[in-house]
């Protein structure tokens, strides 16, 4: 990768046509805030709370700690937030190589995710394997997809790996050990990249992609994110951090950015 946010997509999208394996783990304002230990979650999804769900946190933390030249992280872009960017890149095992752009799949890339990549979902000879909402039916998801198997999640996705850690565990090591050249989308916040970390150490040979919210129209009929109904926002390119910036000159930026906020 060379985080640049065009040049990144492509090149994720010939890796994805080399039917290489590899692993995408997007972590983007959510993730920075539990990583932070902050208050954080989207209405009727998700909740963390600081210090009540460390556990949590730490398993996330842990999911960033993977050195593999096949498995890549995406990172709050510098111009959304500079010290979300800089505390998930400190946190961050993988070499500059394997980072790039959480948003890869949004804003000024979204037309080309749907376009380029859904249709070779749809093309592929691999099993396909959805985990995400267990509102979506599975009829659903074969005719968007090709669908061949679910793995559904109910409730607040935090307080499922609080529930049921183990037994969570247990279930995403059978479906990667019987699982040889899959390919599968997940969509679970801030869970799904500690399903890719689990399902990556049991079995390096298949595709997790983190696609998030980004099949969200396709899956529901329906716009969930302000990249799906902006104009705007379907044209926004994220930035990397300049090389050579000083923690100085990213602190006045940051004050910057919140008196225009004001």
């Amino acid at each position: 990768m060379t985080q640049d946010f065009r040049k990144d997509f492509d090149e994720l999208l010939d890796l994805f046509d080399s039917g290489k394996p590899f692993a995408f783990a997007r972590y983007n304002d959510g993730e920075a805030r539990v990583l932070a230990n902050q208050p954080v979650g989207c209405k009727h999804e998700w909740q963390y709370r600081p210090d009540k769900d460390l556990r949590f946190r730490s398993a996330l933390r842990e999911s960033l700690r993977i050195q593999d030249d096949s498995y890549f992280y995406g990172l709050p872009s510098w111009d959304m937030s500079p010290w979300m960017h800089d505390l998930v890149r400190g946190l961050t095992a993988g070499r500059r190589e394997s980072l790039t752009f959480a948003a890869l799949f949004a804003n000024g890339n979204h037309n080309r995710f749907l376009e380029e990549f859904v249709p070779r979902f749809r093309r592929t000879s691999r099993p396909r394997i959805f985990v995400g909402n267990a509102c979506l039916s599975r009829p659903r998801l074969e005719e968007a997809l090709g669908i061949s198997d679910v793995l559904p999640l109910s409730g607040d996705c935090v307080k499922l790996w609080k529930r049921r850690e183990r037994e969570f565990l247990d279930l995403l090591d059978l479906k990667a050990s019987l699982s040889r050249g899959a390919l599968f989308l997940i969509a679970a916040g801030p869970l799904g990249k500690v399903i890719i970390h689990a399902l990556w150490k049991v079995s390096p040979e298949n595709i997790y992609l983190d696609v998030g919210s980004a099949l969200d129209p396709l899956l529901f009929g329906r716009p969930t994110r302000a990249y799906h109904r902006d104009p705007m926002n379907r044209v926004v390119i994220p930035c990397w951090k300049p090389e050579g910036e000083t923690a100085e000159a990213t602190l006045a930026r940051e004050r910057s950015q919140e008196k225009e906020a004001r």
